[in-house]
């Protein structure tokens, strides 16, 4: 028989050593746990404390930054006067619609109500509208009345802001020479771009709110009292207003009457060089046409370059008379108007025999001038040129002013002494040849032109002398009083009237040679207003650019308007000499553009 015995059990005590070990880790693990969190604890307090404390204004600029942002507006320019007060360019408050797409609700009613009001096809506001920016402008420097009408309507992410538009009282009288401004507020053209820096405010931003990836989401308030933009500088400009009004209505009017392509001139205080006037047609309005490409923007005056033809012809006589080398009284052989000059013919629309120095220049004939240019030679003729201010900027430092082409003497041809000397081969701007005619009028001195008032005219340097410049002023009374003389039309009843006419054809473009059928007709001249208490001997010269009307001479076309011109002014000096700047409401046009810019607060 089997016998079983009982079992043993052994029971392990429970602080054995492998309990201890495994003790031992979970307490280590819970100390470095504790020494963890104190450690994150701590740094979390000292980057709280650094954010909202020590730090505070340095992460606040930091947030803005991010979230806030500006939006550039156009800042107010200095007001542009003329010599007597008058403004001829002033800022004005001007509203600008903006929509913030996502924010729009009705897009339907927003497209109709803009349209309506600020007068804009449909399409157009739709187009914006689905930009993908959250910011978009609809139209800018707009009235401001028209811009709080947008504002009254309570469109849904529809406002506007307060910025400072350009506006040019005497419309597109001046325009050519104020130049005009861009939609930021800079110079583009003109007076404007040359001193824009001065006529500039500091740049301008308002403040804007931005998302998280930093589009504009809200722009400030365009409320009347925002307005309060930065200033620039103020310009006053030798021109006369009322002056530069004549100019322009008689430049256009002449034009018209050639059927030509353009029409320009200016008006000089002999004396002292002052631009009275100086114009162009046919001339933008500024404060209603839009800039169709850069030709819009350019001065005429300052920047075409053509060749003279015979206005050019006082001076050469000029020249050679003060050197000692003729007399107005030497006869010259005009050779029955043909002339062989080496390989080349030279000739005079009405053939003469002989002539004095004084009847060449008054019946205006080329072969006796191309002989007092072989009197005179090459080297003596382009000195002569040059000290009357060809081949020389005028600097009045505005854009694309050109000095003219007088080559150098050295890179002449034997038939440039001929050519230069009745005014083909050489091109002249139309304010080198006034500036060169006031030499004449004023005694021998080449004045220092000037468009802006900088302290005192500058001192005129004596290159002829007054006896020269007598008996060469008496000739070109002669053009205009002489029975054979070519100016006849610019002669005024009871003021004394000397100038020069002259038919230049036009050269190329790029290539060698004239361009048939194309003419620049032109007279140049001064007056005498003592005699009607106007103390100013006046300068001006007139061309006319591609006429097509039958005619083409200096003579028919522009001897009319200088006589125009100067009649007016010289009434004008004589009786009103400081005019008063016309209100907005007499000179503004129908057009949303016009209406509710209010110029008498400016005035006042």
């Amino acid at each position: 028989m089997l016998t079983l015995e009982p079992s043993t059990c052994i029971v392990r005590p429970l602080g054995s050593r492998a309990d201890a070990v495994l003790g031992r880790r979970r307490r280590m693990r819970l100390w470095l746990l504790l020494v963890l969190s104190f450690f994150w604890a701590t740094a979390v307090g000292a980057r709280l404390y650094s954010l909202q404390i020590s730090d505070y204004s340095l992460w606040q600029d930091w947030a803005l930054k991010q979230h806030i942002g500006k939006v550039s507006v156009a800042s107010e320019r200095g007001p542009i006067f003329d010599r007597y007060g008058q403004m001829l360019a002033v800022s004005v408050p001007a509203g600008s619609v903006y929509v913030r797409p996502p924010k729009i609700k009705d897009r339907n009613a927003v497209v109709l109500a803009l349209s309506e009001t600020l007068s804009m096809p449909k399409g157009e506001i739709e187009r914006k509208l689905n930009s993908p920016q959250p910011f978009v402008w609809i139209k800018r420097q707009i009235p401001r009345v028209n811009a709080e009408k947008v504002a009254n309507l309570n469109l849904s992410g529809v406002d506007y802001l307060i910025e400072a538009r350009r506006y040019y009282p005497y419309n597109e009288i001046a325009s050519s020479v104020i130049g005009k401004v861009g939609i930021d507020g800079n110079g583009l053209s003109g007076v404007e771009m040359a001193f824009d820096r001065h006529l500039r405010g500091p740049d301008f931003n308002r403040r804007v709110t931005r998302d998280a990836l930093g589009n504009i989401i809200q722009g400030a308030s365009g409320n009347v009292e925002d307005f309060d933009l930065p200033k620039g500088a103020s310009l006053t400009l030798t021109i006369d207003s009322s002056l530069q009004a004549i100019l322009s209505e008689e430049l256009e009017a002449g034009r018209k009457s050639a059927i030509a392509k353009a029409a320009m001139g200016v008006v000089l205080d002999a004396d002292n060089g002052d631009i009275l006037a100086m114009a162009q047609a046919p001339a933008l309005n500024f404060n209603f046409v839009k800039v169709s490409s850069k030709a819009d923007l350019h001065n005429l005056v300052v920047e075409t370059v053509f060749e003279p033809g015979s206005i050019m012809k006082p001076v050469v006589a000029a020249a050679a008379i003060d050197l000692g080398l003729m007399s107005p009284g030497e006869v010259i052989n005009c050779e029955g108007g043909r002339y062989r000059f080496g390989r080349h013919t030279i000739k005079d629309v009405h053939p003469y025999n002989l002539l004095t120095l004084s009847d060449v220049v008054v019946r205006s004939s080329n072969i006796g001038m191309t002989k007092v240019g072989m009197r005179l030679g090459r080297e003596r003729l382009y000195r002569s040129l040059k000290a009357f201010g060809f081949g020389d900027g005028v600097r009045l430092r505005l854009p694309g002013e050109t000095s003219g082409i007088l080559r150098n003497s050295k890179n002449w041809a034997a038939v440039d002494v001929a050519t230069h000397a009745f005014g083909q081969g050489v091109a002249v701007t139309p304010l080198q040849m006034a500036r060169a005619t006031a030499v004449i009028a004023n005694g021998g001195k080449l004045p220092e032109l000037r468009l802006v008032v900088e302290g005192a005219p500058k001192s005129a340097q004596q290159i002829i002398s007054p006896a020269t410049a007598a008996k060469v002023k008496e000739m070109m009374v002669r053009v205009v009083e002489d029975v054979h003389g070519t100016g006849k039309r610019a002669a005024i009843e009871g003021v004394l009237v000397g100038g020069k006419t002259g038919t230049a054809q036009k050269t190329k473009e790029g290539v060698k040679g004239y361009a048939g059928g194309l003419y620049v007709a032109s007279f140049v001249g001064f007056v005498e207003g003592q005699s009607l208490g106007v103390p100013q001997n006046l300068v001006a010269i007139i061309s006319i650019d591609e006429p097509h009307s039958g005619t083409i001479y200096g003579g028919t076309l522009a001897a009319p308007v200088f006589k125009r011109v100067m009649q007016r002014s010289l009434h004008l000096l004589s009786t009103s000499p400081k005019p008063k700047t016309p209100s907005f409401a007499d000179r503004s046009r129908k057009g949303d553009e016009a209406e509710g810019f209010v110029f008498t607060s400016y005035q006042e």
